[in-house]
């Protein structure tokens, strides 16, 4: 092993040392308010992922350390962007989707091409939509299913009127929707976390952020006495949207090494995940957009380069023009 793979290993386990920290105030959250259900849930998740981990690495005969707490993130994060009444096996499969189909043939935590858990949240919606997006009201039976979710009232196109009670509530997530995704105080302050430990990822995060501001604010989905400024304050709130931003648009295998290039796949991946929310016939798509970004970046990207390097040679070769008849 390299001296360069080592320190690309070391800075990934850090990097999800990082993650977990930042989760497990969510974790707490989605206790408090779900019961126990939904820490077996997280628990439970978690094992799964490193047991596919371990067995997966067994079977493809690829060595993987599991000590980069990847697996550990996998789990935790895909049972706190689900329900917290979600059946065991539902969550076990997605789970086992992201580390046996995509994390491990694809070339583990350094190389996969796509964020794991994002795959793994697709897939799940794509088998069982119904099940994916059945949210429990907070405070009520965790078995009852008739919450209605900001991401729900925005595919809709419902009228909302806000007062500041309930603008105190969406930014505290206390409504239906995922289990522990949907603190947008807790996953800010996580992301200014992260920025500090993790100094390139700003780039990625605030470029997502964004665009998704100015998609929000040029083609809302709500009617209100305050249409624009709502339509932000709901599509940034709902469903998976900044957690996505925390822990998906920054994941070091996808994402680029140049701060400018950062922020700009931040962009693109902000217009691609909120066009994804637009014409999606699912609730919540923004995994969705993430995996066809993280798809689409690579191309993007060697065009990019193509493009600087020919404005790099065109001024040289013009001097070099010059330098040549005045010789002449």
């Amino acid at each position: 092993m390299t001296k360069k793979t080592k320190k690309l290993r070391r800075n990934e386990s850090v990097f999800y040392a990082d993650t977990l920290v930042l989760l497990l105030p969510l974790a707490v959250l989605a206790v408090y308010r779900y019961g126990l259900g939904a820490l077996c849930r997280i628990l439970s998740c978690m094992l799964v992922a490193v047991l596919c981990e371990i067995i997966g690495s067994l079977l493809m005969k690829c060595q993987r350390d599991v000590s980069d707490c990847s697996a550990l993130f996998i789990g935790a994060a895909t049972a706190l962007m689900l329900p917290a009444n979600i059946p065991y096996l539902i969550a076990f499969s997605g789970v086992s989707f992201a580390v046996l189909a995509v994390k491990l043939p694809l070339g583990g935590t350094q190389s996969a091409p796509f964020v794991p858990t994002a795959a793994g949240f697709a897939f799940m919606t794509l088998c069982w939509s119904d099940k994916v997006f059945g949210y429990p009201i907070i405070g009520g039976a965790i078995d009852s299913v008739n919450g209605l979710s900001l991401s729900h009232m925005l595919s809709l196109g419902t009228s909302i009127r806000p007062n500041y009670a309930n603008i105190f509530d969406v930014l505290t997530g206390n409504y239906s929707g995922p289990s522990g995704a949907g603190c947008i105080i807790v996953l800010l302050a996580g992301s200014i976390y992260l920025c500090l430990r993790h100094r390139k990822s700003v780039f990625n995060i605030l470029g997502f952020l964004l665009s998704c501001s100015i998609m929000a604010l040029l083609f809302p989905r709500i009617s209100s006495n305050y249409t624009h400024l709502i339509s932000l304050l709901m599509e940034l709130c709902s469903g998976v949207l900044i957690f996505s931003a925390v822990f998906f648009v920054t994941d070091p295998a996808t994402s680029p090494s140049r701060p400018s290039h950062r922020f700009m796949y931040g962009i693109f991946t902000g217009i691609v995940c909120m066009v994804m929310r637009y014409f999606s016939s699912f609730e919540e798509s923004t995994c969705f957009g993430v995996l066809i970004a993280n798809a689409a970046w690579p191309a993007i990207q060697i065009r990019i380069t193509k493009i600087k390097k020919k404005k790099q040679i065109a001024p040289r070769t013009s001097s070099a023009v010059k330098g040549d008849a005045q010789n002449g």
